[in-house]
C-alpha cells in the first residue's frame, strides 16, 4: 500500500508504495484512511524520535476513516461490535508504523476508538481525537472534576477555570469541557480569536501577548479571586501559571490545581500553593497503558454524545492535499504556522 515514512530522526519524508497492509488482532480494527490530520506531536516524533517504537516511522496519529476489517472482540466504547463499513475517528497508537493514518490502511485499538457521531462529516471527525482526549484528561482527571453525564449536565457554578491557548485544538475542547462541567471560563488567545472562543463558550478572553502583569490584572478583575483551576493547552505557560497563582493567592480559597500538556519542562513552582499534574496521552492504546486506556474508553461515549447533541462544537479545518502523495504538503502547511489555529487535514482517499 501507499504511505510515507521517515527513516530516522530528522530525516525527510519519503513516499512509499510497498508498505504492508497491517493485520488487526482480535481487539483491533483495520481502517481505510479517508482524512488524516496534522499535529505538533508528529514533528516531535519525526524530528526527535519522541514516543517512537520502531523505525522507519510512518508519522501521524489522528484520522477519520472507514472500518474494513474488525477483530472478533473489537467492541466499541459504546458497547457494540465494530463491523465493516463503520465510520470511526480518534487518536491512534503513537510511534508504531501500522497505526498511522498517513498511509492507506492503519490499525486502531477498538477500546479507544471513537465511533463517528452522525451529525458531522468524516473530515470534521478527523479533528476530534487528539484535542478531545487531551482536554478530557486535563479537565476530568488532572483537575479532579467529576466526569459529566451528557444528558444531565451540572448546574452553573460561580467559579472560574482558565485555559491557556484556547484557540488551539486542545484549548477549544478544554473550554467546552469546563463549560459543560458548569464553570465560567477565561482563556488566553490572539485577539483575532476572541469571537471564535466566545462562540465555543468562553466567558472572558485575554490577549496572550500582553505583559504578564496585565494578564494577571485582568484575571483578578474578571474572576474576583474565584479561580482555582487552570489548564495549559499549548505547553508554554508553566511560568505564567506560577505567577498567576501567586498573585491570586490572597483572594482564593480551596484546592488549587494546574495541568499542562508540557511534560518535558520542569514542573511549575508550587510555592504559590497549587499542585501540577501533566497530561500524558502518548501511551494511548499501548499494552501496559491500562489505566490511561480505561479512562479514554470512559470518555468516548461522553464525547460522542456531546458532539451529537450539539453541546460540543468541532473546530475549523482546512484540507491541504489530496492523496498520500500530498501528505508532505499538508505537513509543511502545519509546520509553517500559516493555518494558525485551523486544523490541517489531507484527504488520503475516497470513501
Amino acid at each position: 500500500m501507499k504511505g510515507v515514512t521517515i527513516e530516522k530522526p530528522g530525516a525527510s519524508l519519503e513516499f512509499r508504495s510497498d508498505l504492508e497492509v497491517p493485520e488487526p488482532n482480535d481487539d483491533q480494527i483495520l481502517v481505510k484512511s479517508i482524512y488524516a490530520a496534522m499535529n505538533p506531536v508528529d514533528s516531535f516524533m519525526a524530528d526527535f524520535g519522541a514516543l517512537v517504537v520502531e523505525w522507519p516511522l510512518v508519522p501521524g496519529c489522528e484520522a477519520g476513516g472507514v472500518v474494513v476489517e474488525a477483530g472478533k472482540n473489537a467492541i466499541s466504547p459504546l458497547g457494540v461490535s465494530f463491523k465493516e463499513g463503520d465510520e470511526v475517528c480518534g487518536c491512534t497508537r503513537l510511534g508504531y508504523r501500522a497505526y498511522s493514518p498517513w498511509q492507506e490502511y492503519f490499525l486502531m485499538d477498538a477500546a479507544v476508538t471513537i465511533p463517528k457521531p452522525g451529525n458531522i462529516t468524516l473530515a470534521q471527525a478527523a479533528t476530534i481525537g487528539v484535542g478531545a482526549f487531551t482536554a478530557f484528561l486535563g479537565v476530568f482527571d488532572a483537575l479532579k472534576i467529576p466526569l459529566i453525564d451528557p444528558d444531565n449536565l451540572p448546574a452553573a457554578k460561580d467559579e472560574w477555570a482558565l485555559v491557556f491557548g484556547g484557540a488551539s485544538s486542545v484549548g477549544k475542547f478544554a473550554v467546552q469541557a469546563f463549560r459543560t462541567a458548569g464553570y465560567k471560563v477565561a482563556t488566553t488567545c490572539s485577539p483575532k480569536s476572541f469571537e471564535l472562543l466566545k462562540s465555543f463558550g468562553a466567558d472572558a478572553t485575554i490577549d496572550y501577548k500582553k505583559p504578564e502583569a496585565d494578564i494577571i490584572g485582568e484575571l483578578k478583575q474578571i474572576t474576583s479571586g474565584k479561580l482555582n483551576l487552570a489548564m495549559d493547552a499549548v505547553s508554554v505557560n508553566n511560568g505564567l501559571a506560577t505567577s498567576i497563582f501567586k498573585a491570586l493567592a490572597p483572594t482564593t480559597a480551596g484546592e488549587r490545581l494546574y495541568t499542562t500538556t508540557n511534560d518535558w519542562d520542569p514542573v511549575p513552582d508550587a510555592s504559590a500553593g497549587f499542585s501540577t499534574t501533566p497530561v500524558e496521552l502518548g501511551p494511548i492504546g499501548r499494552p501496559g497503558a491500562d489505566e490511561l486506556n480505561k479512562k479514554l474508553n470512559s470518555y468516548i461515549p461522553v464525547i460522542a454524545k456531546l458532539v451529537e447533541n450539539g453541546k460540543f462544537k468541532v473546530g475549523e479545518y482546512t484540507v491541504e492535499g489530496q492523496g498520500v502523495e500530498e501528505i508532505g504538503k499538508a505537513w509543511d502547511v502545519l509546520k509553517s504556522g500559516k493555518a494558525g489555529s485551523t486544523k490541517v487535514l489531507v484527504k488520503v482517499s475516497n470513501v
